[in-house]
Formats: structure tokens, C-alpha cells, sequence
């Protein structure tokens, strides 16, 4: 019976560390990202702005298989999509706000 409650029991993923480990990917993992989303006929110009794009970013960052991600309810997906684009887009926005450009 353990087993069985076991295999009902639903696999959480832990998103808690998500922007501490986008900081320590590469541009390499962002063109891998951006590769794997285009070979799939995402033509979303800026890829930044694909949430494919981004849950793919997040499950390299977090070690774990994009379906993964893919398999996440709705509102748990946008959330962690939102997170990523926010990662994304931060630099731009601090460089903004200090009135770099």
C-alpha cells in the first residue's frame, strides 16, 4: 500500500533557487535554449519572449527534464516562466533605472 501512495504522491519541483541558478548558466545554454525552441517552429521573434524559450532556460538551470517543466499546472508554469523573463529582462531594467539607457 506504501508503494502505491508513493506513486499517487505528485513529484513537486523546487523552484526555489531558480534565479541563482539561471545566474550561473551561460550564453551557451541560452543558444541551446533558443536552438532547441526554433527547431520546434517557435517563431516568437524575440525568443526572450517565448515561454517555451524560458521553461526550457529553467529546466537547464535547475537540472531537471523540460517535460517536467511542460507537465507543471498552469498557474505554477506562468509562474515560473514570469520569473525567468524577469530574470532576463533585469539588467536591461537596472540599466534603465540608473539611466544608462
Amino acid at each position: 500500500m506504501a508503494a502505491e501512495e508513493a506513486k499517487e504522491e505528485k513529484k513537486t519541483l523546487d523552484f526555489s533557487d531558480l534565479e541563482a541558478k539561471l545566474g550561473e548558466l551561460n550564453a551557451q545554454a541560452f543558444m541551446d535554449a533558443e536552438r532547441a525552441c526554433r527547431m520546434k517552429a517557435d517563431a516568437t521573434p524575440d525568443i526572450t519572449y517565448s515561454a517555451g524559450f524560458r521553461a526550457r532556460l529553467a529546466a537547464r538551470a535547475l537540472g531537471v527534464d523540460f517535460k517536467e517543466v511542460q507537465a507543471l499546472p498552469i498557474p505554477e508554469f506562468t509562474e515560473i516562466t514570469g520569473r525567468v523573463l524577469n530574470f532576463l529582462l533585469s539588467s536591461s531594467a537596472a540599466r534603465v533605472m540608473n539611466g544608462e539607457g
